[in-house]
């Protein structure tokens, strides 16, 4: 039998697991479980976007305000190991629909549109627009010119080139 407590403010999770350990377990919710990285470098959230979860997502990003991270750094411009955002893997899936929730957020966390999401570069030194192609949807090349525009990137020389 299994029980879970859970004490928002101090952000702990307690759960006793009565019949296999018989003793409590602490976790820290924002480090334990929201931003931990599993074994591939990757948190939850962005396996989420990778995947195309929008409702994970959502909830991941309700969580993230109940345990009080930095939304912006902490999800939205965090970097896997492998130095692609959640930003980064949504235009490499050719997944709109996740890219404009994420803009959404951005939006509302202040996030630089042309410099933390179409020009800012992974590990590899390739950007969203970059990434695109590989999916093969037309769609999402079209979205981020169209984003590109709006915020008056110069789209020859920071995109094409």
């Amino acid at each position: 039998m299994n029980s879970v407590h859970v004490s928002r403010e101090s952000n702990i999770v307690k759960a006793s697991q009565v019949i296999h350990l018989g003793r409590e377990v602490q976790v820290n919710l924002k480090d334990d479980l929201l931003l931990a990285k599993g074994f591939d470098g990757v948190t939850a959230w962005e396996k989420a976007a990778f995947r195309g979860k929008k409702e994970i997502l959502g909830t991941l990003w309700v969580w993230g305000r109940e345990v009080q991270v930095n939304l912006k750094d902490d999800l939205l411009l965090a970097k896997g190991d492998d130095g692609q955002t959640a930003w980064d893997r949504a235009a490499e899936k050719g997944n709109k629909d996740i890219l404009e929730t994420l803009r959404g957020w951005g939006t509302e966390v202040q996030v630089n549109l042309k410099d933390d999401l179409l020009l800012a570069k992974g590990f590899d030194g390739l950007t969203a627009w970059d990434k695109a192609p590989l999916s093969g949807n037309k769609e999402i090349l079209e979205t981020l010119w169209g984003w590109g525009t709006e915020v008056q990137v110069n789209l020859k020389d920071d995109l094409l080139l």
